[in-house]
């Protein structure tokens, strides 16, 4: 990894603020092509162009969509395995979970450079699992893992928050929503640089 765990968050926050603090307009659609299912496609699509090295800003919101579409199915597809996994080891009661468990979090940690790989060189990118193994071994896997932990337990814990508090907590979730995706978003771009 070029950059530490803690340099990569601080400079992600920055990206994330410098992103959205007086783009008032883009903030408020951001919130809308976030929170909307369906038109929800558009915002992935935004985030997206984070990692062209591109602003997040909502326009070519038809290409957006259709690259949030992309994310998704990419997404789908990653988690079919783990799925069918569970499925077979299920009757294996917890034996069989922890194994679904691990392979579905092996496919998780492979999923962010799929995408990665998906918005610089197209959809078959993100299937070029050689190409992901040599990101994450180029990082070192131990690295790896405890990045992708470290910015999970962040977002975890800013959901948890706006959730346990009543209405206050939940309109401040949906304001903090893009701004958390923007920071997410460069983090693991920062990550898989």
């Amino acid at each position: 990894m070029s950059i530490g765990i803690g340099d990569n968050l601080g400079k992600s926050f920055g990206f994330a603020k410098d992103s959205l603090v007086g783009k008032w307009l883009n903030w408020l659609l951001l919130i809308i092509v976030t929170v909307i299912p369906i038109v929800n496609f558009i915002g992935l699509g935004t985030y997206l162009k984070i990692f062209r090295g591109q602003k997040p800003e909502v326009e070519g919101i038809g290409k957006s969509f259709v690259d949030g579409l992309l994310v998704f199915i990419i997404a789908v597809i990653y988690m079919i395995i783990p799925a069918i996994v569970g499925a077979i080891l299920g009757f294996l009661g917890a034996v069989g979970a922890v194994i679904a468990a691990i392979v579905g979090f092996i496919f998780m940690l492979l999923l962010i450079p799929a995408i990665i790989g998906f918005a610089k060189g197209g959809f078959g990118a993100a299937f070029a699992f050689g190409d992901h193994f040599a990101k994450i071994g180029k990082v070192g896997w131990v690295q790896y893992i405890l990045a992708v932990l470290v910015i999970a337990v962040v977002a975890a814990v800013i959901g948890f928050i706006c959730g346990i508090i009543p209405i206050v907590g939940w309109i401040l979730g949906l304001i903090v929503a893009p701004f958390l995706a923007i920071m997410v978003s460069k983090y693991c771009a920062n990550l898989a640089a």
